[in-house]
Protein backbone atom coordinates (compact mmCIF):
# COMPACT_ATOMS: atom_id res chain seq x y z
CA UNK A 1 0.00 0.00 0.00
CA UNK A 2 2.92 2.10 0.95
CA UNK A 3 4.45 1.99 -2.59
CA UNK A 4 1.06 2.48 -4.36
CA UNK A 5 0.53 5.52 -2.90
CA UNK A 6 4.05 6.64 -3.35
CA UNK A 7 3.63 5.48 -7.30
CA UNK A 8 0.51 7.93 -7.21
CA UNK A 9 2.06 10.87 -5.85
CA UNK A 10 5.34 10.42 -7.65
CA UNK A 11 3.23 10.27 -11.13
CA UNK A 12 1.05 13.34 -10.25
CA UNK A 13 4.03 15.26 -8.77
CA UNK A 14 6.02 15.04 -12.16
CA UNK A 15 2.95 15.27 -14.32
CA UNK A 16 1.99 18.45 -12.34
CA UNK A 17 6.12 20.51 -13.14
CA UNK A 18 6.37 19.10 -16.46
CA UNK A 19 2.75 20.90 -17.11
CA UNK A 20 3.81 23.56 -15.52
CA UNK A 21 7.15 24.14 -17.55
CA UNK A 22 4.80 23.63 -20.87
CA UNK A 23 2.62 26.28 -19.45
CA UNK A 24 5.84 28.59 -19.37
CA UNK A 25 7.08 27.62 -22.63
CA UNK A 26 4.02 28.72 -24.15
CA UNK A 27 3.81 31.90 -22.53
CA UNK A 28 7.53 33.19 -23.47
CA UNK A 29 6.67 32.46 -26.97
CA UNK A 30 9.31 28.43 -26.87
CA UNK A 31 5.92 26.38 -28.27
CA UNK A 32 6.22 24.74 -30.28
CA UNK A 33 9.55 23.43 -31.20
CA UNK A 34 10.58 21.05 -33.60
CA UNK A 35 13.02 18.99 -35.24
CA UNK A 36 13.62 17.10 -38.13
CA UNK A 37 10.68 14.44 -36.55
CA UNK A 38 7.77 16.86 -37.48
CA UNK A 39 8.67 16.67 -41.23
CA UNK A 40 8.61 13.20 -40.73
CA UNK A 41 4.92 12.68 -39.24
CA UNK A 42 3.76 15.39 -41.96
CA UNK A 43 4.91 12.68 -45.20
CA UNK A 44 3.77 10.07 -43.15
CA UNK A 45 -0.07 11.58 -42.72
CA UNK A 46 0.33 12.41 -46.85
CA UNK A 47 0.97 9.21 -47.71
CA UNK A 48 4.53 9.88 -48.84
CA UNK A 49 5.80 7.27 -45.89
CA UNK A 50 8.75 7.31 -43.86
CA UNK A 51 10.69 9.96 -45.71
CA UNK A 52 12.93 12.94 -44.75
CA UNK A 53 15.00 15.19 -47.20
CA UNK A 54 18.62 15.62 -46.12
CA UNK A 55 21.77 16.86 -48.15
CA UNK A 56 20.03 16.31 -51.33
CA UNK A 57 18.61 13.51 -51.15
CA UNK A 58 15.31 11.57 -49.59
CA UNK A 59 15.85 9.53 -46.48
CA UNK A 60 13.94 6.39 -45.78
CA UNK A 61 15.55 5.65 -42.44
CA UNK A 62 16.72 9.19 -41.48
CA UNK A 63 16.55 8.31 -37.31
CA UNK A 64 14.98 5.34 -35.22
CA UNK A 65 10.98 5.18 -35.79
CA UNK A 66 9.68 4.93 -32.35
CA UNK A 67 8.73 8.36 -31.93
CA UNK A 68 7.78 9.76 -35.09
CA UNK A 69 5.32 7.19 -35.04
CA UNK A 70 4.49 8.24 -31.98
CA UNK A 71 3.60 11.66 -33.27
CA UNK A 72 2.28 11.05 -36.08
CA UNK A 73 -0.30 8.42 -34.43
CA UNK A 74 -1.21 11.46 -31.73
CA UNK A 75 -2.03 14.39 -34.92
CA UNK A 76 -3.83 11.52 -36.71
CA UNK A 77 -6.22 10.99 -33.40
CA UNK A 78 -6.63 14.50 -32.36
CA UNK A 79 -6.29 16.73 -36.09
CA UNK A 80 -2.26 17.37 -35.33
CA UNK A 81 -2.95 19.14 -32.42
CA UNK A 82 0.84 20.07 -30.71
CA UNK A 83 -0.97 20.94 -27.24
CA UNK A 84 -1.72 17.10 -27.16
CA UNK A 85 1.18 15.56 -28.20
CA UNK A 86 3.11 18.07 -25.61
CA UNK A 87 0.55 16.63 -23.06
CA UNK A 88 0.88 12.70 -23.92
CA UNK A 89 4.92 13.51 -23.37
CA UNK A 90 4.72 15.07 -20.07
CA UNK A 91 2.52 12.16 -19.55
CA UNK A 92 5.55 9.69 -20.72
CA UNK A 93 7.91 11.72 -19.50
CA UNK A 94 6.35 11.74 -15.82
CA UNK A 95 6.29 8.16 -15.99
CA UNK A 96 10.07 7.79 -15.33
CA UNK A 97 9.84 9.45 -12.15
CA UNK A 98 7.39 6.17 -11.00
CA UNK A 99 10.30 3.90 -12.88
CA UNK A 100 13.06 5.69 -11.09
CA UNK A 101 11.22 4.94 -7.50
CA UNK A 102 11.30 1.12 -8.67
CA UNK A 103 14.60 0.85 -8.86
CA UNK A 104 15.81 3.29 -6.29
CA UNK A 105 13.48 1.25 -4.07
CA UNK A 106 14.80 -2.39 -5.07
CA UNK A 107 18.24 -1.12 -4.87
CA UNK A 108 18.13 0.83 -1.41
CA UNK A 109 14.61 0.28 -0.50
CA UNK A 110 11.26 2.36 -0.27
CA UNK A 111 12.27 5.96 1.18
CA UNK A 112 15.63 6.27 -0.93
CA UNK A 113 13.58 5.43 -3.85
CA UNK A 114 11.01 8.17 -2.70
CA UNK A 115 13.88 10.47 -2.66
CA UNK A 116 15.17 9.31 -6.35
CA UNK A 117 11.70 9.61 -7.99
CA UNK A 118 11.09 13.17 -6.53
CA UNK A 119 14.55 14.00 -7.88
CA UNK A 120 13.35 12.75 -11.48
CA UNK A 121 9.37 14.59 -10.76
CA UNK A 122 11.16 17.95 -10.16
CA UNK A 123 14.16 17.75 -12.82
CA UNK A 124 13.87 21.21 -14.69
CA UNK A 125 15.77 19.20 -17.64
CA UNK A 126 13.40 16.39 -17.67
CA UNK A 127 10.71 18.68 -17.44
CA UNK A 128 11.38 21.61 -20.20
CA UNK A 129 12.31 18.69 -22.83
CA UNK A 130 9.20 16.94 -22.08
CA UNK A 131 7.28 19.73 -24.40
CA UNK A 132 9.91 19.55 -27.30
CA UNK A 133 9.16 17.34 -29.84
CA UNK A 134 11.82 15.44 -29.59
CA UNK A 135 12.39 11.60 -28.86
CA UNK A 136 14.20 12.03 -25.04
CA UNK A 137 10.71 11.77 -23.60
CA UNK A 138 10.95 8.15 -25.03
CA UNK A 139 14.93 7.68 -24.76
CA UNK A 140 14.91 8.52 -20.82
CA UNK A 141 11.54 6.00 -20.28
CA UNK A 142 13.38 2.95 -21.99
CA UNK A 143 15.97 3.49 -21.16
CA UNK A 144 15.46 3.18 -17.18
CA UNK A 145 12.70 0.67 -18.00
CA UNK A 146 15.65 -1.78 -19.71
CA UNK A 147 17.27 -1.42 -16.26
CA UNK A 148 14.15 -2.12 -14.09
CA UNK A 149 13.59 -5.11 -16.26
CA UNK A 150 17.20 -6.39 -15.45
CA UNK A 151 16.70 -6.10 -12.08
CA UNK A 152 13.49 -8.20 -12.34
CA UNK A 153 15.32 -10.96 -13.84
CA UNK A 154 18.28 -10.91 -10.95
CA UNK A 155 15.19 -10.67 -8.37
CA UNK A 156 12.66 -13.26 -9.47
CA UNK A 157 13.38 -14.44 -12.98
CA UNK A 158 10.29 -15.89 -15.07
CA UNK A 159 8.33 -15.40 -18.16
CA UNK A 160 6.77 -12.47 -17.01
CA UNK A 161 9.64 -10.75 -16.42
CA UNK A 162 11.26 -11.89 -19.67
CA UNK A 163 8.73 -10.38 -21.31
CA UNK A 164 8.81 -6.95 -19.72
CA UNK A 165 12.87 -6.89 -20.54
CA UNK A 166 12.44 -8.12 -24.10
CA UNK A 167 9.48 -5.64 -24.71
CA UNK A 168 11.55 -3.01 -22.82
CA UNK A 169 14.40 -3.21 -24.67
CA UNK A 170 12.95 -3.88 -28.43
CA UNK A 171 11.46 -0.26 -27.83
CA UNK A 172 14.73 1.24 -26.63
CA UNK A 173 16.52 0.00 -29.64
CA UNK A 174 13.95 1.72 -32.05
CA UNK A 175 14.46 4.88 -30.13
CA UNK A 176 17.82 4.88 -28.61
CA UNK A 177 20.00 1.84 -29.82
CA UNK A 178 23.35 2.86 -27.07
CA UNK A 179 21.36 0.60 -25.23
CA UNK A 180 23.12 -2.65 -26.53
CA UNK A 181 26.21 -1.09 -25.38
CA UNK A 182 24.91 -2.18 -21.86
CA UNK A 183 23.42 -5.71 -22.83
CA UNK A 184 26.38 -7.85 -22.44
CA UNK A 185 27.30 -6.86 -19.54
CA UNK A 186 23.13 -6.99 -17.94
CA UNK A 187 22.93 -10.58 -19.85
CA UNK A 188 26.15 -12.02 -18.35
CA UNK A 189 25.60 -10.69 -14.84
CA UNK A 190 21.60 -11.96 -14.98
CA UNK A 191 23.11 -15.35 -15.72
CA UNK A 192 25.94 -15.43 -12.85
CA UNK A 193 23.67 -14.16 -10.34
CA UNK A 194 20.44 -16.91 -11.62
CA UNK A 195 22.50 -20.10 -12.66
CA UNK A 196 19.89 -22.11 -10.03
CA UNK A 197 16.76 -20.38 -11.77
CA UNK A 198 17.48 -20.14 -15.01
CA UNK A 199 18.52 -16.66 -15.61
CA UNK A 200 20.14 -17.66 -19.28
CA UNK A 201 17.14 -18.98 -20.23
CA UNK A 202 14.74 -16.12 -19.00
CA UNK A 203 17.45 -13.70 -20.76
CA UNK A 204 17.20 -15.30 -23.80
CA UNK A 205 13.74 -15.23 -23.95
CA UNK A 206 13.64 -11.89 -23.57
CA UNK A 207 16.40 -11.23 -26.58
CA UNK A 208 13.85 -12.96 -28.72
CA UNK A 209 10.92 -11.15 -27.75
CA UNK A 210 13.34 -7.98 -28.02
CA UNK A 211 14.38 -9.16 -31.24
CA UNK A 212 10.51 -9.56 -32.58
CA UNK A 213 9.96 -6.55 -32.00
CA UNK A 214 12.78 -4.79 -33.72
CA UNK A 215 12.92 -7.29 -36.80
CA UNK A 216 9.85 -6.08 -38.72
CA UNK A 217 11.80 -2.75 -39.30
CA UNK A 218 14.87 -4.20 -40.07
CA UNK A 219 12.98 -6.15 -42.58
CA UNK A 220 11.61 -3.05 -43.88
CA UNK A 221 14.61 -1.31 -44.55
CA UNK A 222 15.78 -4.13 -46.10
CA UNK A 223 13.00 -4.01 -48.36
CA UNK A 224 13.07 -0.29 -49.09
CA UNK A 225 17.12 0.40 -48.92
CA UNK A 226 18.51 -3.03 -50.03
CA UNK A 227 20.77 -3.63 -47.61
CA UNK A 228 20.98 -4.35 -43.65
CA UNK A 229 20.32 -1.37 -41.51
CA UNK A 230 19.38 -1.57 -37.95
CA UNK A 231 17.69 1.24 -37.36
CA UNK A 232 18.84 4.52 -39.26
CA UNK A 233 21.18 5.57 -41.76
CA UNK A 234 22.96 7.86 -41.18
CA UNK A 235 25.21 6.44 -38.89
CA UNK A 236 27.99 7.07 -40.64
CA UNK A 237 27.21 11.12 -40.59
CA UNK A 238 27.24 11.49 -36.69
CA UNK A 239 30.49 9.35 -36.44
CA UNK A 240 32.02 11.61 -39.21
CA UNK A 241 30.48 14.57 -37.13
CA UNK A 242 32.45 13.41 -33.47
CA UNK A 243 35.89 12.51 -35.79
CA UNK A 244 36.66 14.29 -38.69
CA UNK A 245 39.73 17.04 -37.66
CA UNK A 246 37.74 19.51 -37.69
CA UNK A 247 35.62 18.25 -34.97
CA UNK A 248 34.24 20.82 -31.84
CA UNK A 249 32.77 17.26 -30.10
CA UNK A 250 29.34 18.39 -31.06
CA UNK A 251 26.92 18.95 -33.90
CA UNK A 252 27.71 22.04 -34.71
CA UNK A 253 31.31 24.28 -36.24
CA UNK A 254 33.14 26.10 -33.62
CA UNK A 255 30.87 28.97 -33.80
CA UNK A 256 28.05 26.61 -32.27
CA UNK A 257 25.80 28.26 -35.05
CA UNK A 258 27.23 26.44 -38.48
CA UNK A 259 27.17 22.81 -39.65
CA UNK A 260 30.37 20.66 -39.98
CA UNK A 261 29.43 19.34 -42.96
CA UNK A 262 29.29 23.46 -44.46
CA UNK A 263 32.50 24.00 -43.82
CA UNK A 264 33.72 20.54 -44.96
CA UNK A 265 36.06 20.22 -48.66
CA UNK A 266 34.28 21.45 -51.30
CA UNK A 267 35.05 17.78 -52.75
CA UNK A 268 33.80 15.95 -49.90
CA UNK A 269 30.61 18.16 -50.33
CA UNK A 270 30.36 17.62 -53.79
CA UNK A 271 30.80 13.92 -53.58
CA UNK A 272 28.14 13.91 -50.74
CA UNK A 273 25.26 15.72 -52.25
CA UNK A 274 25.27 13.61 -55.65
CA UNK A 275 24.04 10.33 -54.22
CA UNK A 276 21.91 8.22 -52.49
CA UNK A 277 21.42 7.98 -48.69
CA UNK A 278 23.01 4.81 -47.99
CA UNK A 279 26.09 5.79 -50.32
CA UNK A 280 26.58 9.26 -48.31
CA UNK A 281 26.50 7.23 -44.71
CA UNK A 282 29.48 4.94 -46.43
CA UNK A 283 31.43 8.05 -47.52
CA UNK A 284 30.92 9.36 -44.01
CA UNK A 285 32.10 6.53 -42.25
CA UNK A 286 34.94 5.61 -44.79
CA UNK A 287 36.06 9.36 -43.93
CA UNK A 288 35.66 9.76 -40.03
CA UNK A 289 37.80 6.08 -40.18
CA UNK A 290 40.81 7.07 -42.30
CA UNK A 291 40.97 9.83 -39.99
CA UNK A 292 40.73 7.71 -37.10
CA UNK A 293 43.72 5.15 -38.75
CA UNK A 294 45.43 7.93 -39.39
CA UNK A 295 45.56 9.37 -36.20
CA UNK A 296 44.79 6.79 -33.26
CA UNK A 297 45.95 9.01 -30.38
CA UNK A 298 43.97 11.90 -31.98
CA UNK A 299 40.76 9.56 -31.97
CA UNK A 300 41.61 8.56 -28.19
CA UNK A 301 41.79 12.19 -27.20
CA UNK A 302 38.98 13.42 -29.01
CA UNK A 303 36.79 10.00 -27.28
CA UNK A 304 37.73 11.52 -23.72
CA UNK A 305 36.96 15.51 -24.55
CA UNK A 306 34.16 14.10 -25.52
CA UNK A 307 33.25 11.96 -21.99
CA UNK A 308 34.11 14.94 -20.11
CA UNK A 309 31.90 17.22 -21.85
CA UNK A 310 29.13 14.25 -21.65
CA UNK A 311 29.39 14.18 -17.87
CA UNK A 312 30.13 17.94 -17.07
CA UNK A 313 29.65 20.66 -19.99
CA UNK A 314 30.92 21.41 -23.64
CA UNK A 315 31.27 24.89 -24.26
CA UNK A 316 28.83 25.05 -27.03
CA UNK A 317 26.59 23.58 -24.66
CA UNK A 318 22.92 25.38 -23.94
CA UNK A 319 23.59 28.67 -26.34
CA UNK A 320 19.81 28.26 -27.37
CA UNK A 321 18.62 29.01 -23.71
CA UNK A 322 18.32 31.70 -21.59
CA UNK A 323 21.55 32.33 -19.06
CA UNK A 324 18.53 31.64 -15.57
CA UNK A 325 17.46 28.70 -17.61
CA UNK A 326 20.73 27.28 -17.88
CA UNK A 327 22.11 28.13 -14.69
CA UNK A 328 19.12 26.23 -12.85
CA UNK A 329 19.77 23.33 -14.70
CA UNK A 330 23.44 23.49 -13.87
CA UNK A 331 23.21 24.30 -10.41
CA UNK A 332 20.67 21.44 -10.09
CA UNK A 333 23.10 18.57 -11.82
CA UNK A 334 26.01 19.95 -9.93
CA UNK A 335 24.04 19.00 -6.88
CA UNK A 336 22.64 15.92 -7.85
CA UNK A 337 25.74 14.89 -9.07
CA UNK A 338 27.19 15.42 -5.82
CA UNK A 339 24.49 13.41 -3.86
CA UNK A 340 24.59 10.31 -6.25
CA UNK A 341 28.77 10.55 -5.34
CA UNK A 342 27.72 10.86 -1.50
CA UNK A 343 25.29 7.72 -2.54
CA UNK A 344 28.04 5.53 -3.86
CA UNK A 345 30.14 6.03 -0.98
CA UNK A 346 27.26 5.05 1.52
CA UNK A 347 26.45 1.86 -0.51
CA UNK A 348 30.21 1.09 -0.36
CA UNK A 349 29.99 1.23 3.47
CA UNK A 350 26.80 -0.82 3.67
CA UNK A 351 26.44 -3.57 0.57
CA UNK A 352 23.68 -5.81 0.65
CA UNK A 353 22.48 -8.20 -2.34
CA UNK A 354 20.20 -5.39 -3.47
CA UNK A 355 22.17 -3.11 -3.53
CA UNK A 356 25.32 -4.78 -5.33
CA UNK A 357 22.49 -5.57 -8.66
CA UNK A 358 21.65 -1.99 -8.33
CA UNK A 359 25.14 -0.47 -8.15
CA UNK A 360 26.61 -2.30 -10.30
CA UNK A 361 23.94 -2.64 -13.15
CA UNK A 362 23.46 1.32 -12.81
CA UNK A 363 27.02 2.31 -13.26
CA UNK A 364 27.97 0.06 -15.99
CA UNK A 365 24.81 1.21 -17.42
CA UNK A 366 26.16 4.43 -17.14
CA UNK A 367 29.28 4.06 -18.08
CA UNK A 368 28.24 2.00 -21.44
CA UNK A 369 25.75 4.76 -22.55
CA UNK A 370 28.13 7.05 -22.47
CA UNK A 371 31.38 5.82 -23.38
CA UNK A 372 29.67 4.66 -26.75
CA UNK A 373 28.01 8.05 -27.11
CA UNK A 374 31.42 9.50 -26.88
CA UNK A 375 32.98 7.69 -30.15
CA UNK A 376 30.04 9.90 -31.92
CA UNK A 377 29.31 13.57 -30.90
CA UNK A 378 27.82 14.74 -27.60
CA UNK A 379 25.02 17.47 -26.63
CA UNK A 380 23.87 18.00 -23.60
CA UNK A 381 20.37 15.94 -24.20
CA UNK A 382 22.66 13.17 -24.30
CA UNK A 383 23.16 13.06 -20.45
CA UNK A 384 19.91 13.82 -19.61
CA UNK A 385 18.26 10.54 -21.15
CA UNK A 386 20.63 8.84 -18.72
CA UNK A 387 20.28 11.18 -15.90
CA UNK A 388 17.23 9.55 -14.07
CA UNK A 389 19.60 6.34 -13.33
CA UNK A 390 21.91 8.38 -12.04
CA UNK A 391 18.86 9.84 -9.80
CA UNK A 392 18.92 6.75 -8.72
CA UNK A 393 22.40 7.75 -6.37
CA UNK A 394 21.39 10.45 -5.95
CA UNK A 395 18.63 9.93 -4.38
CA UNK A 396 19.98 7.52 -1.75
CA UNK A 397 22.90 9.76 -0.95
CA UNK A 398 20.26 12.94 -0.08
CA UNK A 399 18.37 10.16 2.50
CA UNK A 400 21.02 9.20 3.81
CA UNK A 401 22.30 12.49 4.63
CA UNK A 402 18.69 13.19 5.51
CA UNK A 403 18.74 10.06 8.22
CA UNK A 404 15.95 8.67 6.37
CA UNK A 405 18.16 6.03 4.76
CA UNK A 406 16.93 2.58 5.79
CA UNK A 407 19.02 -0.29 7.91
CA UNK A 408 20.69 -1.39 5.54
CA UNK A 409 19.85 -5.32 6.72
CA UNK A 410 16.11 -4.09 6.08
CA UNK A 411 16.18 -3.12 2.38
CA UNK A 412 14.70 -6.43 0.64
CA UNK A 413 15.79 -7.09 -2.93
CA UNK A 414 12.76 -7.51 -5.25
CA UNK A 415 8.91 -6.76 -4.91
Amino acid sequence: MKSRWALGALFLSALAVRLVALGVARATGRFPEFWEYESLSRNLINGKGFLYFHFGTDYRAYVEPLYPWLVTSVYLITGHSTLALATVQCLISALVAVVVYEIGRRTFGHRAGVVAGTLVALHPGLAGYASKFHPLVLDTLFISLVLLAVLRLVHEPGPGDAAVFGTALGGCVLTRPTILAFIPFALAWVTCRQRKRHGAAYSALGLLIAVAIVSPWVVRNYVVLGTFVLTRTNTGYVFWLGNYPGATGGATDASGNGSLFDVAPLELRQRILSTDEITQNRIFLSEALQHVRGNPAAFVGRAMTKLYYFWWSAPYSGRGYPRWQLAFYRGFYIVTLVLAVLGLVFARRHRTRGQLDGVFLGLVLLVAISVVQSLFYVDARHRLAVEPVLMVFSGYGLASLMGLRRAPQSVRAGP
